[in-house]
């Protein structure tokens, strides 16, 4: 009897950890990382170690709140990191001809180019994924167009301070990264806007018999991924204050898999920019890791898949997904 009690206890264990794999994996997650790492290098959690980590994940986590929105929605958005590129490469380059102005210039560009994607999307019935990625390869040309592909640095000492003031002893893109998280979070879990993205997400057809304009919400929803990939881009080169066309070439994948990682399916409807933090935190505090411990860009790539691929296995809704013979 005993016996039986105690084998009965586990598989009810097993069976509440499958249902909330995808709440309590991050957390697990973030704990196994941070402890090898600091076992690893025992300077990894010491002050000027979390002031990197700051300064790695900030900027980070504002395009992935952005990205997350998407994803809830059950599309993708592939020109994050391009935008985010353009972005940074328009106030390197022109802050010197209209001062802070650059700013404002370029979040408006950026919101320009998340309208198109949405356009496409919502209007032209193109696939997300396909869309996103032509207007990815537009915006690299741009970039390399205006650069003519050279490094440019900056020397504007007020637009630097947004990123690398420090407030308490953090420097103020930490601020901007949780501030940015805080308000995604709220607008995503209390308001009619973030309710009608998990809407969207859950199901397309539902929502559109709800009385919701789904076309227009897919539009605002890349409206405001362009936005915040373009504000992480501004801060981005705030804190970095140069950088060339190279900027983000490799962001993809971890922006990808910092979404899933945190627990957003990519069938949408589940998860949030609430989970999004903890993915972040485990995929830029991975890379932080690996860095210091001079492992190379090749293997943190195929880290970085691996993950994705493992949380997609994990928090994937099965029963939405067609089958196509």
């Amino acid at each position: 009897m005993i016996q039986e009690k105690s084998i009965s206890k586990q598989t009810n264990a097993i069976q509440w950890l499958r249902r909330n794999m995808t709440t309590v994996g991050p957390f697990i997650f973030v704990i196994v990382v941070v402890a090898t790492f600091q076992l690893i290098n025992p300077f990894f959690l010491s002050y000027q170690g979390l002031i990197t980590l700051v300064y790695a994940m900030s900027y980070f986590l504002i395009a992935a709140c952005g990205l997350t929105f998407v994803i809830l929605t059950g599309s993708f958005d592939f020109s994050v990191p391009s935008v985010l590129r353009l972005s940074a490469m328009i106030c390197v380059l022109y802050i010197e001809q209209i001062g802070l102005l650059v700013i404002p210039m370029a979040l408006l560009t950026c919101l320009v180019i998340g309208f198109i994607n949405g356009l496409l999307l919502a209007k032209f019935k193109v696939p997300s994924f396909l869309a996103t990625l032509g207007i990815s390869i537009v915006l690299e040309g741009i970039a390399w167009y205006l650069s003519k592909g050279h490094l440019a640095l900056m020397h504007d000492e007020t637009f630097r301070h947004l990123a690398t003031f420090f407030i308490a002893g953090f420097p103020s893109i930490l601020y901007w990264g949780v501030g940015v998280w805080i308000i995604c979070t709220f607008v995503a879990l209390a308001t009619p806007f973030g309710r009608r993205t998990y809407a969207v997400g859950g199901n397309l057809e539902g929502a559109g018999l709800s009385d919701i304009n789904v076309a227009w919400h897919r539009i605002y929803i890349f409206m405001l991924s362009g936005f915040l990939s373009g504000l992480a881009g501004v801060l981005y080169m705030s804190q970095m204050g140069g950088g060339s066309v190279r900027i983000g070439a490799d962001m993809a994948i971890p922006l990808f898999a910092s979404v899933v990682a945190g627990g957003t399916a990519l069938t949408g409807g589940v998860g949030g920019p609430h989970r999004t933090l903890l993915g972040v935190i485990i995929i830029t505090w991975i890379q932080a890791g690996m860095a210091m411990l001079a492992i190379g860009q090749d293997i943190q790539m195929i880290t970085f898949g691996l993950i994705a691929i493992g949380m997609s296995i994990a928090t994937i809704d099965r029963k939405r997904i067609k089958i196509v013979k």
